[in-house]
C-alpha cells in the first residue's frame, strides 16, 4: 500500500480538520470519546441503542445509522465494542462494516479487547482497501477512562501510531508494542496480571474478614506496603464498600483470559483457575458486575452471608431486576451444581493441567442444601394450559421472535415484542426477568417465553405472566468461551421440572455437540419431560457465498439438527438460529414444528424495520397477520 498524502493519514491530526468516528459507547467508550469531543474534534458516533448516546449528542457528536455511515464521514474510526464477534461484525461486514466505506488512507483503531489473530486479519483486510488498521486495547478501567489516564497497547504500523498520538494523548498513554496483534497480546498478558491481583486481593479480604479484622482498616494498612498494587488502588475501596458497579465487566474477563489460554503451547495454570472463578461469577448471574466483584465468589465459597448480594446494592443501577433472587447470595450451590463442573472450554494444556490435579473448584460442595434456596411459584401461576401455548406448534407453523437471553434493554425489548405482535409472530421470547415480563404482557397477548440457564429465576417470571420457559439462547456464553455439556443441560432440565412441573418447557440442544450427540441429548430430554426441543447452529456457520446461497449455507447446521432430532423424538422440535424468510419454510419441511428468529430482528434499530422483517418471515410460513385468536388473547388475563 502506498504511503502517500491524502485526506486522512498522513495529514497531521488537528481539531476542526480531522474527522473522528466512534463506534461503541458503553462505560469505557463513552468516557473515552468524551475527551475527543471536549478537545474540539468533529465526532460521528454509532451505538446499538441510540437513547444511550444522548449525552454525547448534547456534547456535539452526530449519531449515524451504521458503522459504514460513520466510516464514510470520518478520517479516523475508533471501535470499542464487547467481543471479537462484535469486532468482526462492525468492521468486516461487507455492507455495514467500517471497511466497506472508509476512505483511502483512512485509519481504523480497534480499542476492544479482542484476539490477536483477528487483529491481523483486519489489518490484511484494511490493506486491501488501502486503509490502515491499528489494534489498541486499553487498561485502566472506568476511572482511567474518565480521567484520561488509560494505558493504551498499540499494535501495527509504528508511524501511523505516532500520527495518532494527538488523539491517544487525550485518552491516556499509548505505547507501540509491535506488529499487528501485538496490542491485543499485550492486553491479554495485562489481564492475566490483573486477574491474579484481583484473586489475591479477594482472597485476602475474605481471609481478613473471617479472621475478624475490620475491612477498611485492613485495606488501609496493606495498601501502602508491598501488597499495594494498581488493582488495589482502582478497586480496593469499592470492594471494601461492596460497590460492584461495572467499569469493566466480569464476563469480559472470561473472554480475555480465555483468549490467552487458547494460545498453542501455553501452560498458564493460574490464568486457567482465575478464569474458572470469573466463570463462577457469570454462572451466578453476576457477569454484568465489575471485575472486582470476584470477591463475591470467594465470599460464597467461604459461606460469608452477612452481606447484601451485589445486585441489591443501591449503587448498582443496572437494567436487570433481581427481585426475588436474594437466595443467590448463597450461590456456590448453583455454581457447583450447574456451572463449573459441566462447562467445557476449548482443549488446552492449562485447563487440562488443572483437571488432572483435581481443581478444588470442581470438587467444592457447599455447606448447605441448594434445593432449599429455590423459591416455588404459587400453584395458580403454574396452570397456564399447555395446549394454548403449544397450539401454533401443534399446527406446525409457530414463529417465535427472540430478544436475547442477555438483553435487558427495555426500549429494545419493547420494540421486539411490538414487532412480534404486529408482524404476525405466534410467540415472543425475552430474558428471564419479572419486570421485562410485565412490560411484555402489557404490549402483547402472544404467549411470552423467558430464557435462562438459571432454573430458580423462572418461577418469578412465570408469576409475572410468562407462559413458557426455555433453557437456552447460549450465544452470549459461547462468546465468553463457555459451553454446556449434556449432563449439565439434563440437570438444568430436571431442576426446572421440579420447580415448575406444569409450565411449558423448551430446551435448546447446543450446536457445539456432534449431530449424533445432539440426537442423544434430545432423546434424554424427552424422557425428562421437555415439551419442545430447540435446535441452534447459525453462529457456528460462516457462509462463503453471498445472497440466497449464503442464507441457506448459514442455516444448514440448525436445519440438519432439526431434521435428525425430529425423526428421533415424538415431542415438538423448534428450529432456531441463523434463519431468514428464505430458510424458515425449509425448517418446517425438515420436520420442525416452528422456528425461532433472533438477531435478524433484534439487531435492527428501527421498529418499522423490525415489523417488516417479522412480517416477511410470517408470510414465508403462511401465517395470517393476526394469527392468535381473540379467544386465546384473553385466555391468560
Amino acid at each position: 500500500m502506498a504511503e502517500e498524502v491524502g485526506a486522512c493519514y498522513p495529514t497531521p491530526i488537528w481539531p476542526g480538520r480531522t474527522r473522528v468516528g466512534w463506534i461503541g459507547t458503553g462505560v469505557m467508550g463513552s468516557a473515552m470519546v468524551s475527551h475527543i469531543l471536549a478537545a474540539g474534534y468533529a465526532v460521528a458516533i454509532y451505538a446499538r441503542s441510540p437513547a444511550k448516546v444522548d449525552h454525547l449528542r448534547r456534547a456535539g457528536a452526530r449519531f449515524l445509522a451504521s458503522p459504514a455511515d460513520v466510516a464514510r464521514s470520518s478520517d479516523v474510526v475508533f471501535t470499542m465494542v464487547g467481543h471479537p464477534s462484535d469486532v468482526r461484525s462492525v468492521i468486516l461486514d461487507p455492507t455495514t462494516g467500517v471497511l466497506s466505506s472508509l476512505c483511502d488512507n483512512g485509519v481504523l483503531v480497534d480499542c476492544t479487547s479482542s484476539h490477536p489473530t483477528l487483529a491481523r486479519e483486519i489489518e490484511e483486510a484494511a490493506k486491501a482497501k488501502s486503509c490502515w488498521s491499528i489494534d489498541a486495547p486499553v487498561s485502566g478501567a472506568e476511572q482511567g477512562a474518565k480521567n484520561g489516564k488509560l494505558a493504551i497497547f498499540a499494535g501495527g504500523n509504528e508511524e501511523v501510531i505516532e500520527w495518532l498520538r494527538p488523539l491517544f494523548d487525550l485518552m491516556g498513554k499509548a505505547r507501540w508494542m509491535g506488529r499487528a496483534g501485538s496490542g491485543q497480546s499485550s492486553k491479554i498478558a495485562n489481564q492475566i496480571v490483573v486477574g491474579a491481583n484481583l484473586m489475591g486481593m479477594s482472597e485476602a479480604m475474605v481471609f481478613a474478614e473471617k479472621a475478624g479484622l475490620e475491612r477498611n482498616g485492613f485495606f488501609e494498612a496493606v495498601r501502602s506496603g508491598a501488597a499495594g498494587t494498581k488493582v488495589m488502588e482502582l478497586f480496593g475501596g469499592k470492594v471494601v464498600e461492596r460497590d460492584y458497579e461495572a467499569g469493566a465487566l466480569a464476563e469480559y474477563m472470561v473472554k480475555d483470559l480465555g483468549m490467552g489460554l487458547d494460545e498453542e503451547g501455553m501452560v498458564l495454570p493460574g490464568a486457567a483457575l482465575n478464569r474458572q472463578l470469573f466463570m463462577g461469577m457469570v454462572a451466578n448471574g453476576d457477569g454484568k458486575l465489575g471485575i472486582h466483584g470476584l470477591v463475591t465468589v470467594m465470599e460464597r465459597m467461604n459461606n460469608i452471608r452477612n452481606v447484601s448480594p451485589p445486585y441489591l446494592q443501591t449503587s448498582l443501577q443496572g437494567p436487570k431486576n433481581h427481585r426475588g433472587r436474594e437466595d443467590m447470595a448463597l450461590g456456590v450451590a448453583k455454581l457447583v451444581a450447574f456451572a463449573i463442573p459441566s462447562c467445557s472450554t476449548k482443549s488446552h494444556s492449562s485447563s487440562s493441567l488443572l483437571l488432572q490435579h483435581n481443581d478444588p473448584l470442581l470438587g467444592l460442595r457447599p455447606p448447605f442444601n441448594s434445593r432449599q434456596t429455590v423459591r416455588r411459584a404459587p400453584r395458580a401461576s403454574l396452570s397456564t394450559p399447555k395446549e394454548s401455548v403449544l397450539r401454533a406448534f401443534n399446527e406446525r407453523r409457530a414463529l417465535k421472535i427472540i430478544s436475547g437471553l442477555q438483553n435487558f434493554d427495555k426500549e429494545n425489548i419493547a420494540s421486539v415484542v411490538t414487532a412480534a405482535d404486529k408482524g404476525g409472530a405466534t410467540h415472543v421470547d425475552i430474558a428471564c426477568d419479572p419486570e421485562l415480563v410485565e412490560l411484555a404482557v402489557k404490549l402483547t397477548s402472544l404467549p411470552v417465553c423467558v430464557s435462562s440457564v438459571d432454573p430458580s429465576a423462572f418461577a418469578p417470571a412465570v408469576e409475572a405472566g410468562a407462559q413458557m420457559v426455555e433453557i437456552g439462547n447460549y450465544d452470549s456464553f459461547y462468546e465468553m468461551g463457555i459451553q454446556f455439556s449434556p449432563d449439565q443441560i439434563l440437570k438444568l432440565t430436571q431442576e426446572t421440572k421440579r420447580i415448575l412441573p406444569f409450565t411449558t418447557l423448551s430446551v435448546t440442544v447446543p450446536h457445539t455437540l456432534t449431530l449424533p450427540d445432539q440426537v442423544k441429548l434430545a432423546e434424554a430430554l424427552e424422557q425428562e419431560g421437555a415439551d419442545i426441543i430447540q435446535t441452534e447452529g447459525g453462529k457456528c456457520s460462516n457462509p462463503s457465498k453471498p445472497g440466497i446461497l449464503g442464507l441457506i449455507e448459514k442455516a444448514t447446521p440448525t436445519l440438519a439438527a432439526a431434521y435428525s432430532i425430529s425423526r428421533a423424538v415424538k415431542i415438538l422440535v423448534m428450529c432456531s438460529s441463523g434463519l431468514s424468510s428464505v430458510t424458515a419454510p425449509m425448517a418446517l419441511t425438515a420436520g420442525a414444528a416452528g422456528v425461532g428468529v433472533g438477531s435478524a430482528v433484534n439487531k435492527l434499530n428501527d421498529l418499522i424495520a423490525m415489523i417488516a422483517e417479522v412480517r416477511s418471515i410470517a408470510d414465508a410460513l403462511g401465517l395470517p397477520i393476526t394469527y392468535v385468536s381473540e379467544e386465546q388473547r384473553t385466555a391468560y388475563y
